[in-house]
């Protein structure tokens, strides 16, 4: 969690422009944007339940983490949005968040389809981690709720419909894993060396590509996981930059080396599918990448211009034109309709 000086926080009185990143309006609309964006490239209709669906789920991880983020840390010291959820925690714990959970439910297992649930049930658990190890502050808290996390899982597994010895089989090397991992205290580096904004960008990735992964189940092709790789180059640079303008707004090294690195890695991508070396489909989504990249880069350079919330709200933004544009490209033929203009 990032943390700010009284100096740059807003003035009292939240402008309106703010108040849709103050709600955590803006992850679940780029996400929802993005789904729709390759689901319209890969000419996939979109069932009933899908868009709402993934942007629930993504608000609820916004408000969970942020919620999270408010415990054990002073209100003076807590962000715009940050400080919202200080003010609002308990109805939001007791009241938005478990009616929204139901919500969810009712979504996974009464409208969308039943492969698709069991597509998507395989992020939870990554999910929990995730929200576990970077949001809950304090190390014994964290300690407990893992293996709670693990308890759970482990009766999960064994109430799924598989054979006997399949379930002993992964129960055994889950509480190994487990066993190991409270030994060596493994869990207490994974945060050291996995950024936070490396494991929400790719989880975040995860998500938006779940439609286009479910219709490719059991497809062996290399290219069912560019797009995977594209979105986590995105999204994880845009986390980046707004991690280090809101903790080091001077020092940009390394958000500038992420930017940079995911740039390099997308015009190595841009001349495979050029020379035919990666299928032509994923042209569009590889220069929608690229544009996003560099939008990133130019308000980067603008940063000292604006304040630590409106880049947070441009760089939301930069991320997500791309999907609009992919959008709007043509139903029938989007790469014959790109590779015309190029």
């Amino acid at each position: 969690m990032s943390t700010e000086s009284n100096k740059t926080l807003p003035a009292p009185g939240t402008p309106p422009w703010l108040w849709p990143h103050v709600l955590s309006l803006e992850a679940p609309l780029v996400a929802v944007l993005w789904l729709a964006a390759l689901a319209h490239i890969n000419d996939l209709a979109l069932m009933p339940g899908v868009l709402p669906g993934l942007g629930l789920a993504v608000w609820l991880i916004y408000l969970v983490d942020r919620a999270l983020d408010t415990f054990g840390v002073p209100a003076e010291l807590l962000s715009v949005r940050h400080r919202f959820y200080h003010r609002f925690r308990w109805p939001l714990v007791w009241g938005v968040i478990p009616l929204g959970t139901g919500v969810l439910a009712w979504l996974a297992l009464w409208v969308v389809p039943s492969g698709l649930l069991a597509h998507s049930l395989v992020q939870v658990l990554p999910i929990g981690l995730y929200l576990i190890l970077y949001s809950v502050t304090n190390s014994k808290a964290r300690r407990y709720l893992l293996q709670a996390g693990i308890l759970l899982l482990l009766f999960f597994i064994n109430a799924l419909p598989i054979p006997f010895n399949v379930r002993l089989i992964i129960s055994g090397l889950i509480a190994a894993g487990a066993m190991l991992m409270f030994s060596f205290r493994w869990h207490e580096q994974v945060e050291k060396l996995f950024r936070k904004e490396v494991a929400a960008g790719m989880l975040f990735a995860f998500g938006c590509t779940t439609w286009t992964r479910f219709h490719t189940l059991g497809s062996d092709g290399a290219d069912n996981w560019m797009e995977l790789i594209f979105l986590s180059l995105l999204f994880v640079s845009n986390l980046a930059l707004i991690t280090v303008r809101e903790d080091q707004p001077d020092s940009s090294p390394r958000a500038h080396g992420t930017v940079r690195s995911s740039f390099i890695v997308t015009l190595l991508c841009l001349a495979a599918i050029l020379t035919e070396h990666l299928p032509t489909r994923l042209l569009p989504l590889c220069l929608a990448t690229l544009a996003g990249l560099i939008g990133l880069e130019i308000l980067w350079w603008k940063r000292h211009q604006i304040s630590v919330e409106a880049f947070r709200v441009w760089a939301d933004i930069v991320v997500a034109l791309p999907a609009v544009v992919l959008l709007l490209l043509p139903e029938s033929g989007p790469t014959q309709a790109v590779a015309c203009y190029l």
